[in-house]
């Protein structure tokens, strides 16, 4: 990938206790040496959600569940819109 697209690989170990973030949109790729739990969540942020729309649908329902909580954010943001109109906190 170096050659082709300028981009580099990193390698980490991680041990008990640690925790690994991967930034949104970040390519990777996992190999476990012992027996893991992996605990994932696929976040939404509003500076992002506009790249949303430009995402296909995908076999592991990815952009679904990130649609879902965009779907959620909208809802929030006009609550707490009406909220202001109506002269609530």
């Amino acid at each position: 990938l170096r050659e082709e697209c300028g981009v580099s690989g990193w390698t980490l170990l991680q041990f008990l206790g640690d925790a690994v973030l991967v930034p949104a949109g970040a390519p990777h790729q996992v190999q476990t040496l012992t027996g893991t739990i992996s605990v994932e969540q696929r976040f939404l942020s509003p500076e992002s959600s506009a790249r949303l729309r430009e995402l296909g649908t995908d076999p592991a329902g990815t952009t679904g569940q990130l649609r879902a909580q965009l779907d959620g954010m909208i809802f929030s943001a006009v609550r707490e819109a009406l909220g202001v109109l109506r002269g609530g906190p």
